[in-house]
């Protein structure tokens, strides 16, 4: 088997999905389709979070929301500030892996669709009550990543809890491994894919798989498709 899956995994296969598609059926068309797709993904993922907290006794609140993260990347991946605490939690992001996957691979254009979506579609998932704005994004020629969290009150006994949660409870119980986001990944977009353009979607997603395999092996395209019997709407058994 191959090496163990990271976030670059997920940020190329959504990158060569988009890639394929744009490439067969054009922007114009394209586009909207991987935005729904990305929006149902990222729904799911919240929905997710959503259960975890629920089972630990914690309110859906935009603090649990940030502490029920199912991802968690190298710290040398990342780059991010705080820039704001109270009332609302303002957070600027610098460096991520999808960002530089994108930009290392000469797929911004296909990866961008991601981030336009990806954020929102997550907090509704998880509480549709709750509020974010994504001020701008670097792969949506953005100088940095700027997300806005209403209500999140980051300061003081808040802020120490929330800590409390990402590090011990819940914690990694929190995190799912990359080969499980590539899974979920692969599945609902194709999902969509099918849905909106029928069997010829099925040539696309086999040109993104085959880029995958060129870069990552066929042990590694195995392993994506063997989260196609998964249900991705709750929690792993």
């Amino acid at each position: 088997m191959g090496k163990k899956f990271t976030a670059t995994h997920h940020a190329l296969l959504f990158a060569w999905i988009s890639k394929a598609v744009i490439e067969a059926v054009g922007e114009r068309t394209g586009e909207p389709i991987m935005r729904r797709a990305v929006i149902r993904y990222a729904m799911q993922r919240g929905r997710r979070m959503a259960l975890r907290a629920e089972a630990n006794g914690h309110e859906l609140t935009m603090d649990n929301y940030m502490a029920y993260s199912e991802w968690k990347a190298p710290k040398e991946e990342m780059e991010q500030k705080l820039v704001q605490k109270s009332p609302n939690a303002a957070m600027h992001v610098f460096k991520c892996p999808w960002h530089t996957a994108w930009k290392e691979n000469n797929l911004m254009a296909y990866g961008r669709y991601f981030c336009m979506e990806v954020d929102k579609a997550l907090v509704k998932g998880f509480n549709k009550d709750l509020r974010i704005d994504v001020n701008s994004t670097q792969p949506n020629d953005g100088t940095h990543c700027d997300f806005v969290f209403y209500d999140a009150q980051l300061k003081g006994k808040k802020m120490a809890v929330l800590i409390y949660k990402k590090l011990i409870r819940p914690g990694k119980n929190a995190v799912m491994s990359w080969e499980y986001h590539c899974g979920h990944l692969y599945k609902t977009i194709g999902e969509v894919l099918i849905e909106e353009l029928g069997e010829r979607a099925l040539s696309m997603l086999d040109k993104a798989m085959e880029d995958f395999s060129d870069r990552y092996g066929d042990d590694s395209v195995k392993m994506v498709k063997s989260y196609m019997d998964t249900n991705f709407n709750q929690l792993p058994s």
